[in-house]
């Protein structure tokens, strides 16, 4: 499916994209964007080239990005060819792109991130599992800067689930560092709420009290979040989630909850993650995003210089 918004000739240059997958495409702008708008990368004449992470050991750089549907187009069209003329009309270009771990591992190829390299897959949360995975390795010790992110094509099989398209990535580096205005600090967990445990009174209220846990353990001490956004499906995981942050915010945190209905991909959490990046807050904002299927995600920025 042709996007008319994007031009990858401007976004990342004329030659060595054109064969790639749109996911790809979307993914590797992104993240040029983003080490851009970081400071991390200082572009040459061209404003190309992966020395533009000068400074950062290549072992000592990494990725990790999440999808749902990034090559879910690209396995239609290999199932339809295979089906029509058999597997010697297979282009070999994309072909390999069958496996949805080459699209982050040629994130690593443009910029020399010989580091660990990720692919998260979990429904509607694979973006903020990116940055949750990302944050865990950087603690550990394990990178210097992470390029952390989702990336979504359009997926011919959604059915009734909104298609996406697009890629939002961040620049992550361990908290100690020094970081340029504009950088935040992240906070970060994951949940699992089974969904036939909501059956039950009892599985019910471990499930809201693991919610009201995972929000007390993104607070920063004595800095309540300025808003909560909840990104939801509809589900009835949703419905409960949702319930549970009305609880832990009464009267104390503005709540804004989003019912963007089913979707094939995990952009739309990322989104409002990035908006809350450049909206220019004053203080923390929390971002919940909850897949019927029972995963859920937390994810809080705070900028630097107020926690």
């Amino acid at each position: 499916m042709d996007e008319p918004w994007f031009d990858y000739r401007a976004r990342l240059g004329p030659r060595g994209y054109k064969y790639l997958p749109d996911a790809c495409q979307y993914l590797l702008a992104a993240a040029k964007d983003a080490l851009t708008r970081s400071g991390a990368e200082s572009a040459g004449p061209a404003g190309d080239g992966p020395a533009a992470l000068a400074g950062f050991a290549e072992e000592r750089r990494a990725a990790v990005v999440g999808t749902n549907s990034a090559v879910a187009a690209l396995h239609a069209d290999i199932t339809e060819v295979v089906r029509a003329g058999g597997i010697n009309r297979l282009s070999p270009m994309l072909t390999p792109f069958f496996s949805v771990n080459l699209v982050a591992s040629r994130l690593s190829t443009e910029h020399r991130l010989k580091g660990f390299n990720t692919t998260v897959t979990s429904p509607r949360v694979a973006g903020l599992e990116a940055l949750h995975v990302a944050a865990r390795e950087l603690g550990a010790g394990r990178g210097d800067l992470v390029l952390a992110g989702v990336t979504e094509a359009y997926d011919p099989g959604h059915g009734t689930a909104a298609a996406e398209a697009g890629s939002v990535v961040l620049v992550l580096r361990p908290p100690a560092d020094a970081v340029r205005p504009g950088g935040a600090l992240l906070r970060t967990t994951l949940r699992f709420v089974p969904p036939a445990a909501l059956a039950h009174e009892s599985g019910r209220r471990r499930a809201g009290r693991e919610v009201r846990e995972a929000l007390e353990a993104l607070a920063a001490p004595g800095r309540a979040p300025e808003l909560i956004r909840v990104v939801t499906d509809g589900s009835a995981v949703a419905a409960a989630v949702e319930a549970a942050v009305r609880d832990w915010s009464a009267r104390r945190v503005p709540l804004s909850v989003e019912a963007v209905g089913a979707r094939a991909g995990a952009l739309a959490p990322m989104e409002r993650v990035a908006h809350d990046l450049r909206d220019g807050a004053a203080g923390p904002r929390t971002v919940v995003a909850v897949a019927g299927e029972g995963n859920v995600a937390f994810a809080s920025v705070d900028p630097y210089g107020t926690a």
